[in-house]
């Protein structure tokens, strides 16, 4: 992994799949527009496929550069080459994908997607493109800290993925550990998990936060094999 502070946060996975996951130094890189095109362009110079992020379950396959944008769903896979599969978030867990057969994948795993499982059914879609291994990693997201949760529904996330998701927050009250439960659900699913950003948007100055500080405005992760 490479990139801290104001750089993109950057990895290089299986089968040349690389990943890039920006800041706020990169620009809003929600809307649409010439300015946020250009921004977009500057992160990853390929037609992006962009989601309508539902919070669900659905994965996409995209199959070719740009296709299936606007769909509603959560996760994309592809085995094209020049495809950039990307998403948009600002606390939720972006979570890239790679297989040794250059079949990759992106999802955007907020805790009802994870409930639903949108992890596994990515890494499911991935296999039946013809993909062995998979492995991923995971971009900036809101980590325990600041991540403060309803009783109710942490209950409901653990019985999903178990007690490992429980955590505190700096007040010591009942919060969810979003990057535990990726992990959790790569582990049910077969796949490999290499690592993480370690940045938690709530906390990071370099980061938009929807929770900790009510931010529109969207970083992106990008998933591509040039």
């Amino acid at each position: 992994m490479v990139g801290v502070g104001a750089h993109p946060v950057e990895w290089s996975l299986a089968g040349g799949i690389r990943v890039r996951s920006t800041g706020c130094a990169q620009g809003d890189l929600a809307g649409a527009g010439p300015a946020v095109e250009a921004r977009r362009a500057a992160v990853v110079n390929l037609p992006w496929t962009l989601l309508t992020q539902v919070h669900g379950a659905r994965v996409v396959i995209v199959d070719e550069p740009g296709a299936a944008s606007g769909e509603p769903a959560d996760a994309a896979v592809t085995t094209v080459r020049g495809a950039a599969l990307a998403v948009l978030t600002a606390d939720c867990a972006p979570v890239a994908l790679a297989s040794p057969q250059g079949i990759l994948g992106v999802v955007h795993a907020g805790w009802r997607g994870l409930r639903a499982g949108v992890v596994e059914a990515a890494v499911t879609a991935m296999r039946r493109l013809g993909a062995t291994r998979v492995e991923a990693v995971v971009g900036p997201c809101v980590h325990p800290c600041c991540y403060s949760f309803g009783q109710e529904d942490l209950d409901s996330v653990a019985r999903r993925l178990g007690p490992q998701v429980r955590a505190v927050d700096r007040q010591g009250r009942p919060a969810l550990d979003l990057p535990a439960g990726v992990r959790a659900a790569l582990h049910s699913a077969g796949a490999t998990f290499l690592g993480e950003a370690g940045i938690c948007t709530g906390c990071s100055e370099w980061h938009w936060s929807a929770r900790a500080a009510g931010d529109t405005r969207r970083q992106a992760t990008v998933v591509w094999r040039p």
